[in-house]
């Protein structure tokens, strides 16, 4: 997968509290205006820069002091860099290395997506509505860190993922994105309490098919009816990062989804390409930029009492790891 790895590389950058990893939701703004709307509240912007890594350049890694005092990183868009292969997220490990190193805590993750839902009526989540995810579909580019003790995870540890995404952060964000929700900017604001939302992000170049779309529909029908007595399931299909790694890494994750479609050919009127441009340049980039600054600057380091995110993982015995070849 990489290269040869160059473990002599060391870490010389600040430590930080939080990271925003967020990809769509701010499209609408250039990497120089996120920072300006930053130094426009008060924060302290110290540097811009791609820092090195073990595995090659990390994605830019923007430095800022907000206006409580709390260090904290933006790294746009979930670490793609123009030019350089996204299918493959080589840079999830070049960023997360990075976070590891910084003793980064928590980390905040934005995407907009297209949803897949067999539901009708007021009930079903729909367009303008924000999704705080349940679950997600795991996919094999959410591997550990290479060349680290976080590489090969059943040797050394393992890791039963019940809850990906942080409770306490999800608290936070609904709260905050509910102002929007009061004013009419958003439709509503959905929990893992009323519909159990799974993120499933794309495997190619491009997005589901129609019958990858029937096939996601069918199955959450039928997960929701295997479980009646829980609330239903249903898909969103777009963007995301590795949530796996982060829990490995033990930061907690604070996740949110901007539903701005209908997934493709369930509504064969909808221009989807089309009609989403102006939601990603007018409408997003201010209700995200205004919850991710307030949470990076007030929300408290989840303390973990009411989540997994660092206690879900567990050390193996020694002899998983001696029960394998052994490096020369």
């Amino acid at each position: 997968m990489f290269g040869e790895i160059d473990d002599s590389v060391i870490y010389e950058g600040p430590q930080a509290d939080f990271v925003s990893f967020t990809g769509s939701p701010i499209w609408g703004y250039s990497v120089p205006e996120v920072i300006s709307h930053a130094v426009d509240l008060g924060w302290t912007h110290h540097f811009s820069e791609r820092l090195p890594t073990p595995y090659g350049p990390s994605p830019l890694v923007n430095h800022f002091t907000t206006t409580s005092g709390r260090s904290v990183f933006w790294i746009p868009s979930y670490g793609e860099v123009v030019g350089e292969d996204s299918l493959l997220h080589r840079n999830f490990e070049r960023a997360f290395w990075i976070l590891w190193k910084a003793g980064v805590k928590a980390m905040i993750v934005g995407g907009t997506s297209g949803v897949a839902e067999w539901r009708q009526g007021d009930d079903a989540v729909r367009p303008g509505d924000v999704v705080l995810p349940w679950s997600f579909y795991t996919r094999w580019v959410h591997r550990g860190l290479p060349g680290t003790w976080f590489e090969s995870m059943w040797s050394k540890g393992h890791l039963l993922l019940g809850d990906p995404f942080c409770p306490d952060g999800a608290t936070a964000l609904a709260d905050r994105f509910q102002v929007f929700a009061d004013a009419g900017m958003i439709r509503r604001v959905r929990t893992p309490a009323d519909t159990r939302v799974a993120m499933v992000v794309p495997e190619s170049i491009t997005f589901e098919t129609e019958f990858d779309i029937l096939h996601w529909m069918a199955t959450s029908k039928t997960a929701s009816e295997l479980q009646p007595d829980r609330p239903p399931v249903v898909t969103l299909h777009g963007d995301c990062l590795n949530p796996i790694l982060a829990r490995y890494l033990g930061i907690h994750v604070l996740y949110y989804h901007m539903v701005s479609n209908y997934a493709q050919g369930l509504v064969p009127q909808e221009d989807t390409a089309r009609d989403i441009h102006h939601l990603y340049t007018k409408v997003f980039p201010t209700i995200a930029l205004d919850v991710e600054f307030n949470v990076l600057d007030t929300l408290e380091i989840p303390s973990g009492h009411k989540c997994k995110c660092t206690s879900s993982f567990h050390k193996a015995p020694p002899v998983f790891s001696q029960a394998l070849t052994q490096a020369e």
